[in-house]
């Protein structure tokens, strides 16, 4: 199963009695809301009020147009932020380019080309993106996070803590901040200090149902599945659509011997899109519990 970043990235944890899926990136920074919230932030949320880029400096902009006037740059602007809000990052990423080419001094502009490259799966281009941006401006603790979160789906774990650590200096009471150093840490092996950076970051954030599910996770991980049950009913409340939520769910109530229950989350699983895990999970666990299961319509049972 694969998720777009908040979340194109799996991690699987297979063990005797069930496949776990998590993905934890996110998707909590990479989204169209991100971008209208930033683009309000920034004064351009209205296309007819953005004033014209300067003339480019583009030539060290590697992949990006060389030559583009400022008019060109604008037109490209307001076409690639469009996009973005259209939910297509491909055309946005095609459009941003051009635009940071024509407004090289502008970290805003790499930071939002970073997030359409990063949605559409260009993840090289992402990282040069926000490491533009951070060259520019490094306060802004998003452009951390979204660069840890790039770098975790770059198989970098060490770099994301560092890209996490510099956007909690910035900003100490950052639960996506803390996210990222949670799942960054797990992806290296320090469970206890993943453990306690997710500990805070729900604490921060207890509606973040990402954070929440990473924190499940973690706990069924580390042979707490009883622990697991709060974190991950509470991601269940706050994002209840997204497959492997409702299958770390599962895992965690049929190690608990809530056999129905866990039928009831593999089945919400299988519905949210993952016909691979939740599937496998009902088939395994399906013939072990009796065909009254209070209404739930177990796969291949029909």
């Amino acid at each position: 199963m694969r998720c777009a970043l908040p979340d194109r990235m799996v991690l699987t944890f297979v063990a005797s009695s069930a496949i776990l899926a998590a993905c934890a990136g996110g998707g909590s920074n990479v989204t169209q809301s991100d971008g209208g919230r930033g683009l309000r932030e920034h004064g351009v949320a209205v296309p007819a009020s953005m004033q014209a880029a300067p003339s480019p400096v583009a030539a060290d902009l590697p992949g990006l147009a060389q030559e583009v006037d400022s008019k060109t740059a604008r037109a490209a602007w307001i076409a690639g932020v469009a996009a973005f809000e259209n939910g297509d990052v491909r055309q946005a990423a095609e459009q941003l380019k051009v635009a940071a080419a024509g407004r090289a001094d502008d970290p805003y502009a790499h930071y939002l080309l970073g997030l359409a490259r990063a949605r559409s799966g260009d993840l090289d281009g992402a990282a040069e993106s926000f490491e533009r941006s951070l060259a520019l401006d490094q306060t802004r603790p998003k452009t951390w996070i979204n660069l840890a979160r790039v770098r975790m789906d770059m198989k970098d774990p060490a770099g994301a803590v560092d890209a996490a650590q510099k956007a909690l200096a910035i900003d100490p009471n950052s639960a996506d901040g803390y996210h990222q150093e949670g799942r960054a840490l797990l992806a290296l092996g320090r469970a206890d200090e993943a453990e306690s950076s997710l500990v805070k970051g729900r604490e921060l954030d207890p509606a973040n149902g990402y954070v929440a599910n990473t924190l499940g996770l973690l706990l069924i991980q580390r042979g707490r599945p009883a622990d697991a049950i709060a974190p991950l009913e509470a991601a269940k409340a706050a994002i209840p659509h997204v497959a492997y939520v409702r299958n770390n769910l599962g895992v965690a109530y049929e190690r608990t011997g809530r056999l129905h229950d866990a039928l009831v989350e593999y089945q919400a699983a299988v519905d949210a899109g993952d016909t691979r895990n939740g599937l496998k999970s009902l088939a395994r666990l399906g013939p072990l519990v009796p065909k009254d299961t209070g209404g739930v319509v177990v796969a291949g049972q029909e």
